[in-house]
């Protein structure tokens, strides 16, 4: 694109990110000796193990909770429809009061 057909404003901040270009260069390599890089990356490994420790919770938490619905609906379901004997059993009984001659 040429300069003759660039807004000014546009113009103004090309020359403002030229000039600070050199400021932020110094950031992509890192000043610090040894001691501090590792002590950094250690800070960076414990931080990262600590939001998988509190996934790994949440998600322990929400399992837990899930079998806790399920274990709940599934009994009282089985409450609703309960009678006092297995349809199988029912028919056993059944065929006990059949006089056999």
């Amino acid at each position: 694109m040429s300069s003759v057909n660039q807004i000014p404003e546009d113009q103004k901040w090309q020359a403002l990110l030229a000039r600070s270009t050199p400021t932020f260069a110094g950031n992509t390599t890192l000043p610090f000796g040894f001691l501090t890089q590792t002590l950094a990356r250690i800070k960076t490994e414990n931080r990262e193990r600590e939001i998988f420790e509190r996934i790994g919770l949440r998600s322990l938490f929400v399992a837990i909770s899930v079998l806790i619905a399920v274990v709940g609906v599934s009994i009282s379901v089985q409450l609703q429809s309960r009678s006092d004997f297995d349809p199988a059993v029912k028919s056993l009984l059944q065929a006990d009061d059949v006089p056999i001659s």
